[in-house]
């Protein structure tokens, strides 16, 4: 493998591990303000 091969295969894992980092924050911050609705329907 060329090293600009070795590069564009480095920037695909940090895009894709970037993109991973950030649907499980959104998927946690969804989870939140669902139970805190929830919560607040409750009382």
């Amino acid at each position: 493998m060329r090293a600009g091969e070795r590069e564009r295969v480095d920037l695909l894992d940090v895009r894709s591990s970037y993109l991973h980092g950030s649907t499980v924050t959104f998927r946690r911050l969804i989870k939140f303000h669902i139970g805190y609705f929830l919560k607040v329907i409750h009382h």
